[in-house]
């Protein structure tokens, strides 16, 4: 009874605390260890274990280490890191951002479904190993190698299984909704991991998908009460904690929160798949575990 009792303080004392804050962050390490050995131990009944775990994933932040962080002030997005585009036009504008204008007719054309992106990677890597990949940079920011499909680039990097991607973008989309997406993916052909949809206009979304043998399959889906292709610069946050919580929160409004640990195993790949609309994306930082 007197180790469940002083479980139940340390768990109630972070709530009245930031999140941020490096003390908290010390107490919510002491709070961890004290969960672990709570259910080591058996000491605390299945209800207070259960909302220890929730509380340690609600308030902790496990993403201490920072993977990625680019701006594109540098004008270059093959200079550290080195993006590589995999279809359409990607350029970057100097105080802006990565750009890229897709017209929402060019990927619903000829009565065909789009490839999905883990084809259109597959079908890049096949077109260098078989020469085609003599095709230069500059081509590929001036043509569309593959029309009817969407303008993607990817980065190739090593993420941990949780993880924290913020990102600040804008999105304008005269003809349509706008339609982006990011995609956290293993291996190198990019068929199993998580990708993030978002689609501005009236019927505006965020949804996020679990990709399993380039199939993508939905977790949680979450409809946006006001418009976000208004050019103006948005907030985009997206996290998952170690146990699996799903975090995702647009200008710090939380529009998912769900439980999925389909995957174990840390991605090999960043990926931004452009639909439709003006999209400028004007910062990107990946923090992960240690």
């Amino acid at each position: 009874m007197r180790k469940t009792s002083i479980v139940l303080v340390f768990a109630l004392l972070p709530v009245t605390l930031p999140a941020a804050d490096a003390d908290t962050q010390a107490l919510l390490d002491e709070v961890r260890t004290l969960t672990e050995k709570s259910r080591q131990q058996r000491a605390a009944d299945r209800w207070l274990q259960r909302a220890l775990d929730d509380l340690v994933a609600r308030y902790d932040w496990p993403w201490r280490k920072e993977l990625l962080s680019d701006d594109f002030r540098d004008g270059d997005y093959q200079n550290d890191p080195t993006w590589q585009v995999v279809n359409g036009r990607f350029w970057v504008a100097r105080g802006r951002g990565l750009r890229s204008r897709v017209d929402e007719a060019d990927t619903n054309t000829g009565g065909q479904q789009p490839a999905s992106v883990e084809e259109a990677l597959v079908g890049a890597l096949l077109e260098q190993a078989f020469g085609g990949g003599q095709r230069t940079e500059r081509q590929a920011q001036t043509t569309r190698s593959r029309p009817g499909e969407p303008n993607v680039i990817r980065l190739n990097q090593a993420i941990t299984n949780a993880f924290a991607v913020d990102t600040e973008f804008s999105l304008e989309a005269p003809d349509g909704p706008g339609r982006f997406a990011l995609a956290l993916l293993q291996g190198n052909d990019g068929r199993y991991g998580y990708r993030l949809r978002v689609q501005g206009g009236t019927d505006g979304f965020v949804e996020l998908e679990r990709v399993r043998g380039g199939r993508g399959g939905i977790v949680e889906h979450a409809r946006l009460k006001e418009s976000i292709t208004d050019g103006a610069r948005h907030r985009l946050a997206w996290r998952q904690a170690p146990n699996g919580q799903v975090t995702v929160e647009l200008d710090g409004q939380p529009l998912i929160e769900v439980r999925d640990k389909a995957f174990r195993d840390g991605y090999q790949q960043l990926v931004l798949s452009h639909f439709g609309g003006d999209l400028t994306l004007n910062s990107i930082r990946v923090s992960g575990s240690d």
